[in-house]
């Protein structure tokens, strides 16, 4: 598919010059090509869509732009002029600030001390007071409103993106990138987030959004490119196209199975509990309690969802299933062969020899380690590696789980870290369900996966609990993912349980829960 503007002639476009301009890039790893002779313009007062899968490049894009990767090829203009850009401190001061994920900032600090070391950290005097009396400003100009003086660890997760968003305003952005900032955010935070970017787009702000979710794209971006394997497929105007002609775009014959990917749950299994919860309260890591009186059970064959805005409790009640988190009162217990065993502070090892499958909140720092290959971050995990690890098994089961899971690497002993984001998610999903015999507990299990991939782990997840009988506790801040999912949907809201849906509760009905 060629490339299209988003205006029509060049007489429209000589009223408007690109704000970034993106020339010949290409980007080479060990044994993989991230970027493919790419070519792109931004233009100023647009939101532009960056879609991909995962692994199509879209992250090496953008921290080639932000200054974290330095390219073996091509150039890059900023207004016109040609920059080397080699830290975030080169893209800053030419105007381009990134809001991530996980937003990075330091918990023990106050929001203002945050920002004030923000603007340090790349050449700019400040001081508190100073970026006080900036909030004050922007929560009238854009209605963002957040205490300067709060700790960030009190900050919901919608919160400290919100810090993240000042932090650009503060350093003066002309261009704010968001690398998939909206995936943990519930719709009604999304929308929030979604005016925000219009009205930062209508001050004259460009926005760029690298995201793999289509509907978001579609719903706020003036144009849309999207990449597929290190090239760009194509540059579209939004309101010219569908959301089909985009998923074409996106994964191309891939598409079919997407298809195919269905949740029908028959699951006959009968019994009594497999896992066990009851008056359960555990702190955060500043001492407070997090989870507060939680019970419930999971049944064989049972998938349980936890929906709830982000930092309500959900993160440290899967830690504490998990044996890492220390429970202060209450028990969790675990019956196998009809036998009840209460795991309740024993640790994470004995808990995942039993057969329990974690996937972790920050994959990168908590699932895989970045310096070791992809066969010894199979091994790594307590049930494949009790005494002696036969290499030559877990080789085959890598090639298999590669395989499988379409991990998009050059080898089965490559490092982790050449790895895109969405393939290292793949990496410890695919590890999780191989030893998730009894149960898997998981945050975010499909967090940073492109709609294809995603739709695969669930799928693969329900049928493990349909066919297998394996039970599963999932905590995710997407909605969707959870209703899609879940047998029982249970809602937390400051530490505790305040609402249990069956599965066909209306969307309407939990969200108001949620945010009750």
């Amino acid at each position: 598919m060629k490339t299209q503007s988003l205006f029509s002639s060049k007489e429209e476009l000589s009223f408007l010059r690109p704000i970034i301009s993106v020339r010949n890039l290409w980007k080479r790893f060990p044994g993989v090509e991230a970027l493919k002779n790419v070519s792109l313009d931004i233009f100023s007062g647009e939101i532009h869509a960056i879609l991909g899968e995962n692994g199509a490049g879209k992250s090496t894009l953008l921290k080639i732009l932000y200054g974290i990767y330095v390219p073996d090829k091509g150039d890059l203009f900023f207004e016109d002029r040609k920059v080397v850009i080699t830290s975030p401190r080169d893209a800053v001061k030419n105007g381009l600030v990134l809001v991530s994920q996980v937003p990075q900032l330091i918990d023990s600090l106050t929001v203002a001390e945050n920002l004030s070391l923000s603007l340090r950290q790349f050449g700019y005097m400040s001081n508190v007071k100073k970026v006080s009396k900036f909030l004050s400003e922007k929560e009238k100009e854009y209605g963002v409103r957040i205490d300067p003086d709060v700790e960030v660890w009190k900050l919901s997760y919608t919160q400290k993106q919100l810090v993240e968003i000042l932090r650009a305003l503060l350093l003066d952005a002309k261009v704010i990138a968001f690398d998939e900032a909206t995936t943990l955010l519930p719709q009604t935070e999304k929308e929030k987030l979604y005016e925000f970017m219009k009205t930062f787009k209508d001050k004259g702000g460009t926005v760029l959004l690298v995201t793999h979710k289509i509907p978001e794209a579609m719903e706020v971006s003036d144009r849309v490119t999207v990449l597929r394997k290190g090239e760009v497929i194509g540059t579209v105007k939004t309101s010219e196209t569908t959301i089909d002609q985009i998923r074409y775009m996106m994964f191309g014959e891939r598409l079919t199975q997407l298809n195919s990917y269905g949740y029908g749950k028959l699951s006959s299994w009968e019994g009594s509990e497999t896992l066990t919860v009851r008056n359960l309260w555990v702190k955060s890591d500043y001492g407070v309690y997090a989870v507060r009186g939680v019970s419930f059970s999971v049944r064989k064959g049972e998938i349980l969802g936890v929906a709830g805005v982000a930092g309500n409790g959900q993160l440290e009640l899967i830690q504490a299933l998990a044996g890492l988190r220390r429970v202060e009162r209450g028990i969790i217990k675990l019956r196998i062969n009809g036998s009840e065993i209460n795991v309740t502070n024993k640790g994470s090892t004995l808990i995942r020899r039993l057969g329990i499958g974690y996937i972790p909140d920050e994959p990168v720092k908590k699932g895989v380690s970045l310096d070791n290959t992809i066969e010894e971050n199979v091994a790594v995990h307590p049930k494949l590696s009790k005494f002696l690890i036969s290499w030559r098994n877990v080789k085959s089961l890598a090639s298999n789980l590669v395989r499988e899971f379409s991990i998009v690497t050059p080898s089965t002993s490559a490092k982790a870290k050449v790895l895109s984001g969405g393939n290292l998610m793949k990496v410890l999903v695919a590890r999780e369900l191989t030893v998730s015999k009894l149960a898997l507990v998981a945050y975010n299990p499909t967090r940073g996966l492109d709609e294809v991939s995603a739709h695969y782990v669930r799928r693969l997840i329900v049928n493990k609990a349909v066919n297998e009988g394996m039970c599963a506790v999932i905590a995710s801040e997407d909605l969707d993912e959870i209703m899609e999912m879940s047998d029982v949907i249970v809602v937390m809201n400051s530490g505790s349980i305040v609402g249990v849906f069956k599965s066909g509760a209306s969307r309407e009905e939990i969200e108001r829960v949620m945010v009750s």
